[in-house]
């Protein structure tokens, strides 16, 4: 079993904040858990291409294998701020 936490509006989507899925192989990669999501929370599908996954205090690539005894975090892009910039600054 490998635990996924979600934040912001993935765990809005998902409707949970820790979702335990079950892994068939002993280290799959982050692309593979992220296939399995697409089936299993079908809501996350449009914002999975986007997220950033980390395990521990590190960031991890699509293609590195996850540690199935530490939760993967997916953590959803981060958009501007609430200022707009002054026009001289474009």
């Amino acid at each position: 079993m490998l635990d996924v936490e979600f934040y912001g509006v993935l765990q809005q989507l998902a409707g949970t904040r820790t979702l335990q899925i079950e892994v068939h192989d002993d280290a799959p990669t982050v692309e593979q858990v992220l296939e399995r999501l697409r089936g299993d929370v079908p809501a996350l599908s449009d914002h999975l291409p986007r997220v950033a996954c980390a395990q521990g205090e590190h960031l991890v690539r699509r293609g590195d294998r996850v540690d199935p005894a530490r939760p993967l975090v997916l953590l959803p892009p981060v958009s501007g701020g609430s200022h707009p910039l002054p026009a001289e600054a474009c």
